[in-house]
C-alpha cells in the first residue's frame, strides 16, 4: 500500500484514466493522498502562444480544471478517499515526473495509450518517459 499515488488524468481520452484511478485507490492507504494531475499543453512558450489570442491559456486552465473536478467527482466522489487535484502547464512526462518530486510521492500510476498497430507492443511516448527517467515505482495500466 502506498500513502501518496500521482495519477496523470489524460481528459482527451475516454477509457484510459478511468481504469487507472480504480487501481491507484485500490493501492492507496486508508489514510493516503492521491494527487490527480492534468497537464495542459504549454501555450505560454512563445512561439506556440503567439497563435492564440490572449487570455486563451487562463480560459482553457478553467475549462481543464471544471472537467478535471467532474472527472475526480464521477470516479472518487463518495469514496471517501483524500485526493487533490492539480491542473498545470507544459510538457507532461516532465511536468508529471517534478510534481512526483514536489509533492514526494511513492507511486505514479499512468495509463499506456496505443495509437496504433505499430505501437502496439510500446508504451506510449509519456509513459515511456516517465517509466525510463522515474527514480520511484511507476504503474503502467492498458
Amino acid at each position: 500500500m502506498y500513502r501518496t499515488i500521482l495519477v496523470p488524468v489524460d481528459l482527451s481520452e475516454d477509457g484510459f484514466s478511468d481504469k487507472v484511478i480504480k487501481q491507484a485507490a485500490q493501492l492507496l492507504d486508508n489514510d493516503g493522498q492521491l494527487w490527480l494531475l492534468n497537464v495542459v499543453p504549454g501555450y505560454q512558450m512563445p512561439m506556440v502562444g503567439s497563435f492564440f489570442p490572449k487570455g486563451s491559456f487562463e480560459h482553457f486552465g478553467k475549462v481543464a480544471k471544471k472537467q478535471l473536478k467532474e472527472f475526480a467527482d464521477k470516479h472518487l466522489g463518495d469514496s471517501g478517499l483524500n485526493y487533490s487535484m492539480l491542473v498545470k502547464e507544459g510538457k507532461p512526462a516532465d511536468v508529471i515526473l517534478k510534481y512526483a518530486a514536489k509533492h514526494k510521492v511513492e507511486l505514479i500510476a499512468l495509463a499506456s495509450h496505443k495509437h496504433s498497430r505499430v505501437s502496439e507492443g510500446m508504451l506510449g511516448s509519456v509513459a515511456n518517459k516517465v517509466v525510463s527517467r522515474a527514480p520511484i515505482p511507476v504503474l503502467v495500466v492498458k
